[in-house]
């Protein structure tokens, strides 16, 4: 064999003898290198501190669980491996896990959160992130789980709060909107806030320009905004707002004006209140208090009037009982006491307008009233017109002034005649009425409980929308100058919130009127007005002691009785008359008291009367009482009363019956 050959050969033996101890050497190292990666691979997963697993796709059992899992679980090692991950599933969520099961892919698979069940029973949410991988022909998954309860129950209970929020704000009474001022359009508003507009859609709501379609007047718009930039907020702004309709609804507006801190994009948040009602309810509460301010006037008017008439008219019939006929001086005289009844008519309307008259009320049923009331009216409305009763007959009693009632029934009927120039129905009907706390809150200052209705109704010309608010005040009135005083319904007004009642109308033009009167309703039975006989009848020189602060009437009125035949004393003020009562030792036929004087009034002096001398029979006198538990007591009591102003025949007839039921009562 050539050297050559056996030199290659060599060589050749040599490089193959290197090259297979460079293969055993890199055996050894892939074999560490693989040993170390496994090692930092178990490490890895063993102090992973987040729950992970390895287990078999086929059989669904544990392979392999970390310390993680182990105190997150609750399980010991030994446990999981004698478990399947469905036993860490809750029995609903097992489904789920079978079918996600079949879809798995080699490789990295999606998040999902899942519902995992503890040792101790308890529920855990998971986010779990999946490996799956083929090993020694095996189909396993690697499985990283992370604790996420507490941010899912806090995910939960923003969503509970942000539902519950928007149900606040979805059922919320008054609007709630969002705003853009650069974009001039709603960003959202509530089911209130369509309701207030009128009745948009929402998408309709969210493209309306607000600076022209929302403002009746542009102005008002710019007006919000210098609030809005000057403080960044409005607090019970109050302006108008355009309708669907084109109509307007007044509104109260409060809310702040905010900046993105990013876009610097302005908004306005705020409330909006529908003020429809509260206007309507201010306007009644300013009628009222209008309709007070003038009764007050009109009561201090006729009061100081009716004193001065008390002259008048007493001084005229004297001097007209000492003169003839013939004589010059009687016709002008008796001119004067027609005046002076005339402004006794006028002052018994101020009084009636300003609730201080003296009613003489007792239980009546109103039909009653009604019923007498009718024969009347059927002269006074005509011919042309229709009358028409609609009577309850089982219709409650109330405590009122039947003269005042049937009034009230008049001065509505002789309006209902004016509205039917051609002719038409006048409808008068009583009920039985319970009024809610619905009916009061929209009718102030009703109270709920059961009352008496009468209602008056008409088919004429009807009231104007805008007048109707004026139509009880004092001297207002739609009639030709010298038609009408315009105190009708002033009148009607006072006499129904004098006898504690109330009323209502309803009306549009050409369609009629209706008045509703409210009484209060009791159960007490009818009462009837005292019959006095007449064993006392002709004046013999009994005892009456006046008292009356006004010296001039004090004057007049003794000078009266005494020409009808009585004895007179006088005393200027309540206790000047107790010192006469005990200088004359009670014996005192009658004490003819004004109710109303400095110091101790008619009423007080009654009471201290009763107790010291019993047998005192009372008349009060008065053109009005500013006290009115007095007035109630007195009426209660059914004492004798003589209205200011009154003639000599008034006089001697209150006089007359007063005594006659002392002299009934001592029988």
């Amino acid at each position: 064999m050539p050297l050559i050959v056996i030199v290659a050969l060599v060589i050749g033996v040599a490089g193959l003898l290197w090259l297979l101890r460079c293969k055993l050497s890199s055996d050894r190292e892939l074999v560490r290198l693989r040993q170390q990666a496994e090692n930092q691979q178990q490490l890895l997963f063993s102090a992973n501190p987040y729950p992970m697993w390895v287990y078999d796709r086929a059989s669904l059992r544990f392979v392999s669980v970390n310390d993680a899992a182990m105190r997150t679980y609750g399980f010991s090692r030994e446990e999981f491996l004698g478990m399947t991950v469905l036993d860490i599933r809750p029995h609903e969520g097992k489904p789920t896990l079978l079918d996600q099961g079949d879809h798995l892919h080699p490789g990295l698979n999606g998040v999902g959160i899942w519902h995992h069940q503890k040792k101790d029973g308890s529920l855990l949410y998971v986010e779990a992130r999946g490996f799956a991988f083929e090993r020694d022909g095996g189909h396993y998954e690697l499985v990283l789980a992370n604790d996420v309860t507490e941010r899912k129950l806090m995910e939960e209970a923003l969503r509970q709060s942000q539902a519950s929020l928007q149900l606040l704000v979805d059922n919320a009474p008054f609007g709630i909107i969002r705003s853009s001022l650069k974009e001039d359009r709603f960003e959202s508003l509530n089911p209130a806030m369509l309701k207030i507009l009128g009745g948009y859609s929402l998408d309709k709501a969210l493209r309306l320009k607000l600076s022209t379609q929302l403002y009746p007047d542009p102005r008002d718009r710019s007006r919000l905004m210098e609030v809005l930039r000057q403080d960044a907020r409005v607090q019970g702004y109050e302006l108008s707002l355009v309708r669907r309709d084109g109509s307007t609804v007044p509104v109260r507006i409060s809310g702040l004006l905010a900046r993105d801190s990013r876009t610097y994009k302005e908004s306005f948040a705020g409330y909006i209140e529908d003020m429809t009602q509260q206007s309507a309810l201010e306007q009644q509460v300013r009628q009222v208090q209008k309709l007070e301010a003038v009764a007050r006037l009109a009561g201090g008017v006729a009061h100081d009037f009716n004193n001065i008439l008390v002259v008048i008219k007493l001084s005229t019939e004297l001097m007209l009982a000492q003169t003839t006929l013939d004589n010059p001086l009687s016709k002008s005289l008796l001119q004067v006491s027609n005046a002076a009844d005339r402004a006794a008519a006028l002052t018994r309307q101020m009084l009636a307008l300003g609730r201080q008259q003296i009613m003489q009320v007792r239980v009546i049923n109103v039909n009653s009233v009604v019923t007498e009331t009718s024969h009347m009216l059927r002269r006074i409305i005509g011919e042309d017109i229709r009358l028409v009763t609609n009577l309850c007959d089982t219709l409650e009693n109330s405590r009122l002034d039947p003269n005042q009632v049937g009034q009230v029934v008049l001065n509505l009927a002789i309006n209902a005649r004016d509205a039917m120039p051609e002719g038409g129905v006048l409808h008068l009907e009583t009920a039985n009425v319970d009024l809610d706390n619905a009916y009061a809150q929209e009718h102030p200052p009703v109270q709920p409980g059961r009352y008496v209705m009468l209602a008056v109704s008409d088919t004429g010309t009807g009231i104007d929308k805008s007048i109707l608010p004026r139509i009880f005040d004092p001297f207002f009135t739609t009639k030709e100058v010298g038609k009408g005083t315009g105190l009708g319904l002033s009148i009607v007004y006072g006499i129904v919130k004098q006898s504690g009642g109330y009323v209502w109308v309803y009306s549009e033009p050409a369609h009629g009127t209706t008045f509703k009167l409210y009484f209060p309703a009791i159960a007490a039975p009818l009462e009837n007005p005292l019959v006095c006989n007449d064993a006392y009848s002709e004046p013999s020189g009994q005892t009456i002691l006046i008292v009356e602060d006004e010296t001039t009437i004090r004057g007049n009125v003794r000078e009266c009785l005494q020409q009808l035949g009585y004895h007179v004393v006088e005393a200027e003020n309540g206790e000047a008359a107790l010192q006469v009562c005990e200088q004359l030792q009670g014996k005192i036929d009658l004490v003819l008291s004004d109710l109303v004087m400095p110091g101790m009034g008619g009423y007080e002096l009654a009471g201290r009367l009763a107790q010291r001398h019993p047998a005192v029979r009372m008349l009060f006198m008065s053109g009005y009482t500013e006290d009115s538990a007095a007035r109630r007591d007195i009426l209660l009591q059914g004492s004798a009363f003589l209205q200011k102003p009154f003639s000599v025949a008034d006089l001697s007839t209150a006089v007359h019956q007063a005594l006659a039921v002392r002299a009934v009562m001592a029988q």
